[in-house]
């Protein structure tokens, strides 16, 4: 074989393990059979989704009149105490998004762990001359918010024989700014089992 059909072959060879290894699309209903040790969108959604159906069971929401507005909500801290990088983003604006399609909830981003800077900056245009002062912004428009979200969520690895379970507990607290009264609170766990091989982090 000369070299010009050696590297031929070489590089088709290379062609088709490239190929057969390119990333592929997965339904997020069955991508379940790829879950690892670690959290991943599953859990998030399961963890939003069973603390959410908590709140709207309980009897703090239960108690909220029909006739009165919603209450106006805001995101505190929530606590990442696991081995992994988690955007905690995923987890609060599921649960916020849920409780303001309930209707009893509305959320400011006016204050609070998760502000949107635009906010501040369009109140700033009113000492901007560049800016019509007709069209700015006037004070006393944003609204207080009445209650605090926050949260926490815990990772606990264990070997357990040949294998290694971790646990993993979605923490949540709403709270009554006015009194500091806990209004709601919820805990979800989610229990992995896989090989000593496996890692979550």
């Amino acid at each position: 074989m000369n070299k010009k059909v050696l590297c031929g072959a070489v590089c088709s060879a290379l062609l088709l393990i490239g190929c057969s290894s390119s990333p592929k699309y997965i339904d997020p209903a069955d991508s379940k059979s790829y879950t690892s040790m670690g959290l991943d969108y599953h859990d998030v959604e399961k963890a939003a989704s069973d603390s959410v159906q908590s709140l709207l069971k309980s009897a703090y929401v239960k108690n909220l009149s029909r006739l009165s507005s919603p209450k106006v909500l805001m995101i505190s801290d929530v606590i990442n105490d696991t081995m992994q990088t988690i955007d905690t983003d995923q987890l609060t604006r599921k649960v916020t998004r849920d409780m303001r399609n309930s209707g009893k909830f509305v959320l400011t981003l006016a204050i609070g762990a998760k502000t949107d800077k635009s906010i501040k900056k369009a109140r700033n245009t009113r000492d901007d001359d560049e800016f019509d002062q007709h069209t700015t912004i006037e004070k006393g428009t944003l609204k207080a918010p009445e209650l605090s979200l926050s949260g926490k969520i815990v990772q606990k690895n264990t070997k357990v024989g040949s294998k290694q379970r971790t646990d993993y507990y979605f923490l949540l607290t709403l709270v009554n700014l006015k009194d500091g009264l806990v209004v709601w609170d919820d805990e979800v766990n989610i229990i992995k089992v896989g090989s000593n091989k496996s890692v979550s982090w």
